[in-house]
């Protein structure tokens, strides 16, 4: 396999904590050159990577032109994810993108137009494809151990919104990330539900603000948060079945919680993901009499990858259905739209509105 160079754009925590340890384990690619508007997160990243100071750009264009790079892995706030990813097509490279693709479902759209028309890959991280026991929740399910699925329930809560003295960065700010949970962590939710194999015919959506202003990022000014704190999304699938999604970064007596809960006509599986330990639980046959949820062990030779990993193995032509592409972005793009014109409408909201009007 060729060993490619690969370019990052915006190098801040998610960057740093998500993307990088993934290149630097595979031996199948090496970081090349890094970008970022802020002259600390490219001293502070390049110097973890030992990049010479030529390598480091204070902005993408710099990097796209430095004939350094084969892709570019992109994990910057909301508003130029899209812009950026053009122009990287553009400019002849394959893209990885954070989620959510982008501000809105048009601009999602446009982007599957340019990947189309340069025959170019855009690959979207949903990091929780690429973890192990949602991987062989996956596999429970698609191999009919709890049969046909009755619900989903999701449960995505953090207290991130409520960190001491957290300023207002992009992310509270709907010119710059859209929308707030709802995008940030539902968009990882709504691609889950996908991954079960469902999707999605409409939903209906109410949301709020709690720590409605913040002090600014630079001053002693204080600022009106625009972006959701919560989010509760009541989705209807076109299987006939509902999946409830529940959102929040205000959560006061509980750090970083994710539930994954599907039953079905045979039985139960619950996946916990507590503030880094992750269990799989499962109730079936006959303990479905008492509901007893057993812990479920994973078979040794079931393995999951990387989602760095699978971006380069993307790059050489190989991918499998766990690969989330733009087609996947997508889809969840459109989930969280709907969300939010449910919310302004007080109305559910059908996905194929969102084609029909274009919006």
């Amino acid at each position: 396999m060729k060993k490619y160079r690969i370019g990052l754009i915006g190098v801040g925590g998610i960057m740093n904590g998500a993307h990088i340890p993934g290149y630097l384990s595979d031996d199948n690619c090496e970081i090349t050159a890094i970008a970022d508007i802020s002259e600390s997160a490219l001293e502070r990243t390049g110097d973890r990577l030992n990049l010479p100071r030529d390598r480091r750009f204070g902005s993408h264009t710099e990097l796209l032109r430095s004939g350094l790079v084969d892709a570019v892995d992109i994990a910057t706030s909301n508003d130029v994810h899209v812009p950026i990813a053009l122009e990287a097509l553009s400019s002849g490279y394959p893209v990885s993108v954070e989620k959510p693709i982008g501000m809105n479902f048009n601009q999602a759209l446009e982007l599957e137009k340019r990947s189309a028309e340069t025959g170019l890959p855009v690959f979207v991280c949903f990091s929780w494809r690429y973890r192990l026991f949602p991987r062989y929740m996956k596999y429970l399910v698609d191999s009919g151990e709890i049969g046909r699925l009755y619900h989903i329930y999701i449960k995505c809560i953090k207290d991130s919104g409520l960190w001491k003295g957290r300023r207002l960065e992009w992310r509270f700010q709907k010119e710059r990330a859209g929308s707030g949970v709802l995008c940030d962590l539902g968009s990882h939710m709504f691609d889950m539900i996908r991954f079960f194999g469902e999707e999605f015919e409409s939903v209906f959506c109410d949301m709020g603000t709690i720590v409605k202003r913040r002090q600014m990022i630079d001053s002693d000014e204080w600022g009106d948060v625009t972006t959701d704190d919560w989010s509760n999304v009541i989705c209807r699938l076109k299987s006939g079945i509902d999946a409830t999604v529940t959102l929040t970064r205000c959560a006061t007596n509980e750090k970083d919680t994710i539930e994954f809960y599907l039953i079905g006509e045979k039985g139960s599986l619950k996946f916990v993901y507590d503030n880094g330990p992750q269990k799989l639980y499962k109730c079936t046959g006959d303990d479905m009499k008492d509901n007893t949820f057993r812990e479920v062990e994973v078979p040794s030779d079931f393995k999951a990858g990387s989602q760095s990993s699978a971006y380069i193995s993307l790059l050489s032509g190989v991918s499998d259905s766990y690969t989330a592409l733009i087609g996947d972005g997508i889809k969840s793009q459109a989930a969280v739209d709907a969300a939010v014109m449910s919310f302004e409408t007080g109305r559910r909201i059908t996905i194929d509105e969102l084609y029909r009007c274009g919006i």
